[in-house]
């Protein structure tokens, strides 16, 4: 389903021709342009109705930009927190290892980068909510158009309230004597984005009212799924229950069975989805794509990624035993690209954390590259928004209905499935498989991760093993058969454990690889071996409460939404960013406002505290 594509594909053109009306656009890297450029301005751009549906377009490119959704943006939102480390060489890009070590200033250039971007939205969302009320064009469409850019501006101004604290507040094109800007308090700022989200609930159509062209522009469900969370942030919790139920009960969205179905092509702008960022590769010259994925890609010749933003130890052992969705999101070496090419990710001695991204990873025949893949970027979730309510149900001291949101998104998590060995099953690729001189015999799985302390490593089963210099597998674990039924597939695994009970023995088969180097040369060694292995629960339904069943519902947001750039600013809204984080200090709960834009507003702001 690329249901996204026409969408797309003419908001690369009507963006680049927006962009062009010169007072309609940015031309520096701070929201202080001075003056309009070439022979088109706001005054004379806006005479029809094609020109406010420009306008829009170009308010919505903002989002695949590189300083909105791409390198700094992952860098304060992702690398900052416990999920995921830098990536990369260690010596690239330094300024994004000062956020994961929290060793960054005011002049930390992802700071400047995320600012000059997200005004970027602001401003083109101003110019637009501006001018499209004097445009003489049919009314059901300008009220929508008034709501699409209402729904970016509060989008673009979430980031900034919640990166920066109290930020300047503009809310029309500036005039020449209004540049120096100060900042606005934060409960300001938050109270426009929660008006403008509340006329866009009011101006949108709900999901199922789009056609197929126009997907992926902002929703009424979207618009009411981002106040939820714009209330949760601020502890206000009766009316983020009250707006994500309204989501909930709409019977616009719903949870994909497959997990993993979510971040392919075919889970595009789903039923799971509010909202995200649509990208197509670039035809005919129109900038559809974004480099959101490219700089998370696997960095060697597997596709050519970047490398950056990988998730960390601290989140791979943080997931339930058997968890599907560890499998979902942490792309190891070894494994298969998840575009089903086949490609395997390489080996690289060069990194220091040899995990990948798996939800966002380009795919090998991206034309021109993997710089124009056709990622879309998820921004809100139907999952997050039964999170929200689960949240927000518990503060209201409801916690009948904060467990069955929670057990909600677990039960989806668990594939359909009730039971676990305490084991990821992982499909061995066609290289691993001649590299243990596996290659001539059926398809196999191997384990990927055994549970220190889980019923797998009690058994005896071993975790995959491998050396960087020289490759090779130092230990591998294949299943040959689960409960007397032969696996060759995850699916074959998965089947095999589907008439087993939790509390139940079950006897497991496997051939155990080891590879060891001597004097140049590498040899394998492999013997059968027969264990049992106790079955429990996959992923039980929550039956705690209190403090209990609060943290459940945190622990469950760190699994469902990993790798989504939701953690660093969950952990500073719950309090725990101290307790969570390496050197987080208290002036850490905002980032400092960047050193250049308090040198052009004139003294007009000031800076965050300690910084």
């Amino acid at each position: 389903m690329r249901c996204s594509r026409s969408f797309s594909r003419r908001l690369g053109v009507l963006a680049l021709l927006f962009i062009l009306a010169g007072g309609l656009a940015l031309a520096g890297c701070d929201f202080l342009e001075k003056s309009p450029k070439g022979e088109l301005t706001s005054d004379n751009f806006f005479e029809d109705q094609q020109s406010a549906v420009q306008a829009t377009n170009a308010t919505y490119s903002v989002l695949r930009d590189w300083q909105v959704h791409v390198f700094s943006w992952l860098g304060v939102t992702e690398i900052a927190s416990d999920d995921a480390t830098k990536g990369s060489t260690p010596s690239d890009a330094s300024f994004l290892l000062e956020l994961q070590n929290k060793t960054f200033g005011p002049t930390n250039g992802a700071f400047g980068g995320t600012w000059a971007g997200y005004y970027t939205g602001v401003y083109r969302a101003n110019v637009a909510i501006q001018n499209i009320p004097s445009v003489d064009m049919e009314a059901g469409l300008q009220e929508r158009l008034m709501g699409e850019n209402k729904f970016l501006r509060a989008y673009y101004y979430f980031f900034l309230v919640r990166a920066y604290g109290g930020v300047p507040k503009i809310t029309a094109p500036l005039k020449s004597d209004e540049f120096e800007q100060p900042r606005a308090p934060r409960d300001s700022i938050y109270a426009l984005i929660e008006r403008d989200l509340t006329d866009a609930i009011d101006a949108l159509p709900p999901r199922s009212a789009y056609g197929g062209s126009e997907t992926g522009r902002a929703t009424q469900g979207a618009a009411e799924g981002l106040l939820a969370k714009v209330h949760l942030f601020q502890e206000e919790y009766d009316e983020a229950l009250a707006h994500a139920e309204n989501v909930i009960t709409s019977n616009e969205y719903a949870l994909l069975d497959d997990y993993w179905t979510i971040f392919r092509p075919e889970g595009e702008h789903s039923s799971g989805s509010l909202f995200e960022v649509g990208a197509v590769a670039r035809e005919s010259g129109a900038e559809g794509s974004s480099q959101y994925a490219q700089v998370q890609g696997v960095r060697g010749s597997a596709n050519n990624g970047w490398g950056f933003n990988q998730p960390s130890p601290d989140l791979e052992a943080s997931y339930e035993p058997g968890d599907p969705r560890h499998q979902a999101t942490i792309l190891h070496p070894w494994e298969t690209l998840p575009d089903g090419s086949g490609v395997v990710a390489e080996v690289n001695p060069n990194m220091t954390n040899q995990r990948y991204n798996e939800k966002v990873q380009p795919a090998v025949d991206a034309p021109g590259g993997s710089g124009n893949n056709t990622v879309n970027i998820r921004r809100l979730r139907y999952a997050d928004v039964l999170l929200i309510a689960a949240e927000a149900a518990y503060e209201t001291g409801d916690e009948a209905t904060a467990r069955q949101y929670l057990n909600d998104v677990r039960e989806r998590a668990r594939e359909g499935r009730s039971v676990t060995l305490g084991l990821q099953p992982e499909t061995m690729s066609e290289p691993l498989a001649e590299t243990l001189g596996l290659a001539g015999s059926a398809p196999h799985v191997f384990v990927r991760y055994a549970d220190e302390e889980g019923p797998a490593a009690q058994a005896g089963l071993q975790s995959f093993a491998y050396s960087e210099e020289p490759v090779l597998v130092e230990n591998v674990d294949v299943l040959e058969s689960v409960d007397g039924t032969e696996v060759t597939t995850r699916e074959e695994y998965r089947t095999a454990l589907s008439g087993v009970s939790a509390g139940e023995s079950v006897p497991v088969e496997i051939t155990r690889v080891q590879q060891e180097e001597s004097g140049g040369s590498i040899t394998t060694t492999t013997r059968s071996m027969s264990m049992t292995v106790p079955a429990e629960e996959l992923l039980p339904d929550v039956t705690a409460g209190g403090q209990a069943l609060l943290e459940a519902i945190w622990a469950e947001r760190r699994a469902e939404l990993a790798m989504e750039q939701h953690r660093y600013f969950d952990l500073i809204r719950q309090g725990r960013a101290a307790e969570e984080l390496d050197g987080f200090q208290s002036k850490h709960t905002v980032y400092p406002i960047p050193q250049s834009e308090i040198d052009l507003s004139g003294g007009a702001m000031d800076q965050n505290d300690g910084y």
